[in-house]
This record gives C-alpha cells, sequence and structure tokens, in this order.
C-alpha cells in the first residue's frame, strides 16, 4: 500500500480519457448529459457537495442549465453552460475544456512609424495631456503608445506599435496592442502575443508609469521619463521567479508554484544559502499566487520550516466503476506495467481497488487508522521562526504545504484565506466527445464532512487585508513577536 499515493500523483495526468468516445458531431445537449452523469457518478466530492438538505437545490440548478443546452449549438457557449453547472460544486478542481480547442486567430498589423517621427509628434500634438500616451516597456518589447494611427475602419481609441523588439517574429511598426477607453484610466485590449495570436483582455494604468494588462502584466513607461518614479526591487521584479532575496539580512524565499521546475531546482536554492538561514531569526516563504503542482516540490524546504514529525490523514478513492478502472490504469502507467503486469505484481493494491470497488476507501481503514506520521531525514535547527505568506489564489499543493508546515511551532501564516481546493484531488480526464471532463477521484480525509477545508480555505494565523503590504507588516509583527519573546 506504500506506493499508492506516490503512483498517483505522478500518473494522475498522465492518461489523456481511459473512455475514448466515438467521434461526433458535437451536441451540447448530449455532451451536458454525459458530464452530469460523470461527475453525480464520479466525481469523489459530490455526495458532500450535493446531500439531502440542498439536493432540490443542485436539481432546480441542473434543469435550468440542461434547457439551455438544447437551445446551444456553438461549441464555445456550450463550454460556458458545462462551466456554470460546476459552479454549483464551487471546486478549482472540477473543470470542462473542449477536446480539440480552435486555434486562436492571429493578427499582423503594419504601421508607419518611428521614435523620432513620434516624439516630434508628441510636442505638436500635445500628448502630454494624456499621460498614456508615450513610450512603454515590457520583456523584449518597446512600444509607442498612440492614438489611433490607422484610418480604416477600426474603432479603437490608442494602439501600440512595436518601436524595438528581441523576438524574431516581430518587427518595428507592428501592433502589440489595442486599447478601447472604458472609463477614466481603464480600457479593454486585443492583446497580441508572442506567436500574434489575439488575447483579449483588460487593463488600467495604475500610475503615470505604470500600465497593467490583466493576464500579461505590467509595462513600465520610458519617455517621457517619470519624475520620482519607484524602481521595483528585486523581490518586485522577481516575483513571478523561484528565487531567494534578503530583506535586510532577513532571507525571502519565493515559491510561485509547485509544477515549473523540479524538487532539486528548489534544493539548490536552500543549499546555497543554508548558512545564512540557519543563522537568521527569521526568514520569509512567499506562495502567495501559487496554484499547486507536485508536493515534492516543497520537499526541500520542510527541514527549515518543521521541528518536528507531523500528523496528517489516511487519503482515500471514490472508487465508482470508472474511477476504479481508470485509477487501476493510472498505477500500472506509472510503473511502466501492462494492468495484466500490475495485478500480478502489486497484488495487494490491485486486489484493494477490486474489493472496495463502490465504495469510498481510505488507506488504514481496516485497523481504524485514519492517520500517518511524516518526517523529515533532517531538522535543521535554523531559522528560529518562518513566515509564510498566503492568499486566495494558493491553491491545491500550495495548500499541503501549508497544511503541513502550520503544524510546526516555528511557523506563523500571515495573509488571507487559501482557495480551498484540496479536499479532492487527483484528476480522472474523461472524454466527453467535444469536451474533457476532469473531476477528483480521491480524498483528502476521512472526516471531510465534519472538517472541510474545500471552498472555505485554510485560514492564517494572522489575517491581513489584501489591501495591505503583507510583507511589510509580517516582518514588523514578527520582528515585535520575538523581541517579547527574548524578555521572557
Amino acid at each position: 500500500m506504500k506506493t499508492i499515493l506516490k503512483s498517483v500523483l505522478t500518473a494522475f495526468f498522465a492518461l489523456g480519457g481511459i473512455y475514448s468516445l466515438q467521434a461526433q458531431d458535437c451536441q451540447c445537449i448530449e455532451a451536458f448529459d454525459k458530464a452530469t452523469d460523470a461527475y453525480e457518478k464520479n466525481y469523489s466530492l459530490f455526495i458532500y457537495k450535493v446531500t439531502d438538505d440542498n439536493r432540490a437545490l443542485y436539481n432546480a440548478h441542473k434543469e435550468i442549465i440542461r434547457d439551455k443546452a438544447i437551445q446551444t449549438t456553438d461549441l464555445t457557449a456550450c463550454q460556458t453552460l458545462l462551466e456554470q453547472y460546476l459552479e454549483f460544486f464551487r471546486d478549482g478542481h472540477t473543470y470542462i475544456i473542449a477536446s480539440d480547442s480552435p486555434t486562436r486567430e492571429t493578427s499582423i498589423e503594419q504601421l508607419e512609424i518611428n521614435e523620432n517621427q513620434f516624439k516630434e509628434d508628441y510636442k505638436k500634438n500635445a500628448y502630454d495631456l494624456n499621460p498614456l500616451l508615450g513610450i512603454w516597456k515590457r520583456g523584449s518589447y518597446t512600444v509607442a503608445i498612440t492614438p489611433d494611427l490607422n484610418t480604416g475602419e477600426t474603432e479603437r481609441d490608442f494602439v501600440g506599435v512595436v518601436l524595438e523588439s528581441s523576438n524574431p517574429n516581430w518587427k518595428k511598426g507592428q501592433v502589440k496592442f489595442e486599447l478601447y477607453s472604458n472609463f477614466g484610466t481603464s480600457y479593454e485590449i486585443n492583446h497580441m502575443m508572442g506567436d500574434h495570436s489575439a488575447q483579449k483582455t483588460s487593463g488600467d494604468q495604475i500610475s503615470i508609469g505604470v500600465l497593467n494588462i490583466q493576464e500579461i502584466g505590467e509595462w513600465e513607461k520610458l519617455w517621457p521619463e517619470v519624475e520620482n518614479k519607484k524602481h521595483p526591487s528585486e523581490i518586485e521584479r522577481k516575483y513571478d521567479e523561484f528565487h531567494l532575496s534578503y530583506i535586510d539580512e532577513i532571507p525571502y524565499l519565493r515559491l510561485p508554484d509547485f509544477y515549473s521546475v523540479e524538487p532539486n531546482h528548489v534544493d539548490s536554492i536552500m543549499k546555497a544559502n543554508h548558512d545564512k538561514i540557519l543563522e537568521s531569526d527569521f526568514m520569509v516563504v512567499d506562495i502567495r499566487g501559487n496554484t499547486g503542482g507536485s508536493d515534492a516540490t516543497y520537499f526541500p524546504v520542510l527541514p527549515y520550516l518543521l521541528d518536528g514529525p507531523i500528523t496528517l490523514p489516511s487519503n482515500g478513492f471514490w472508487l465508482s466503476e470508472d474511477n476504479t478502472e481508470y485509477l487501476i490504469n493510472a498505477f500500472a502507467a506509472s510503473n511502466d506495467l501492462t494492468v495484466e503486469e500490475y495485478a500480478k505484481q502489486e497484488k495487494e493494491e490491485y486486489e484493494m481497488f477490486i474489493k472496495n470497488k463502490g465504495t469510498a476507501y481510505f488507506k488504514g481503514a481496516e485497523t481504524g487508522n485514519t492517520s500517518w506520521t511524516f518526517a523529515t531525514d533532517t531538522i535543521y535547527p535554523g531559522p528560529k521562526k518562518v513566515i509564510v505568506l498566503t492568499d486566495e489564489e494558493v491553491y491545491s499543493s500550495g495548500e499541503t504545504f501549508v497544511y503541513r508546515v502550520n503544524q510546526s511551532d516555528k511557523v506563523v501564516v500571515y495573509g488571507e484565506n487559501t482557495a480551498g481546493v484540496v479536499d479532492g484531488f487527483n484528476g480522472f480526464p474523461l472524454d466527453l466527445g467535444c469536451f474533457t471532463a476532469f473531476f477528483p477521484t480521491s480524498y483528502r480525509a476521512p472526516d471531510i464532512k465534519e472538517n472541510p477545508i474545500d471552498p472555505y480555505g485554510i485560514a492564517p494565523d494572522v489575517y491581513v487585508n489584501e489591501k495591505e503590504d503583507v510583507l511589510a507588516y509580517a516582518i514588523k509583527h514578527m520582528t515585535q513577536l520575538l523581541k517579547k519573546d527574548s524578555r521572557k
């Protein structure tokens, strides 16, 4: 039984839809009925999300969406309906994607512009009256934002035109984005990605020198130069990167996700800063916005945060007919075995699945043992304390990280509740023909009904409103906390 969790965590997305349906025309009502049937039978948390107390509410919600599905023929509109159906569960581990995602349209528009002419027009046409107009930079792109230069039918208010780019796919004069005024400094935006595909989004000019485009990031104004412009710190510049910096000798570790790097990358960061970390009164571990991935990614950090063994609940499986077949295939694939080979070599696991089909099975249930002890090989004495920063965008494995380290007396969690996407895990991709449905097959703990985390999240030890600078506050708070401890 020891290989259960490891096997599934490494294989749960390796199998792209065990149940392949025959190719067919996309009928929204058929896709809807298949989706609801799949979630009602196989979604591990369905029995907790839909109970006798709210079943009538669920059925009414389902029928409303189903009536719309009967009338829907457009694929995108159908996906929107399916997503509306899933909103009832409030679970980020349930989602629907189109099986054949349409290729995004590309747009290459060339305008005549050069930097010298733009600067002359800026002075001549009093562009300085609008702080949006000027020369801006983000990453490999430098653009001039100007009133619309196109005399054609496009009814846009402003346009960002490339002056310089290190991306070989982009040339001077090509339109990088179009802006349509909403109100004040808010805009609807058509943003051209690196491959010239168009992405509809929105944005705001949040200061004279910063234009923030949702899902893209911030552009910095280069010209005219902004007076008293605050230059971003190393922590701000590297916020989306794995790194360890220092704030007045306080180690600051940024872990933006748990999927894009291997554990050895995190381990190398910790080893490079090992001595300074051990000597520190406290360090900061920032996982804000961490949407999860693999638990193994954060294991190299645990010896610095934990102060001893911790207790974790036994994981479980919802062994519906479909889930059982999926999990057996997943275990076999994760060990490079056929199902027949797996049944012979891992007989105990295989028989567990078959024997408990149709039930919610938890490891150790036979003996009444509903938890197990986790311990790292090493526990380091330093730092004395650890700040962990969280927010409502911390999902899945980001939450299991908080769940583990919060059992340590060294750790104090600051910020907001996590997202609450952790009670069910191990996603099953079920092919519905037009769409692929994803849902958890497994359980975080046996006591989910009495002590759910989903969808409420894990509460911090010290709540800090999102409008406050949580990093600055946490450092001040911890400094004060340690001062009081030293007086005892």
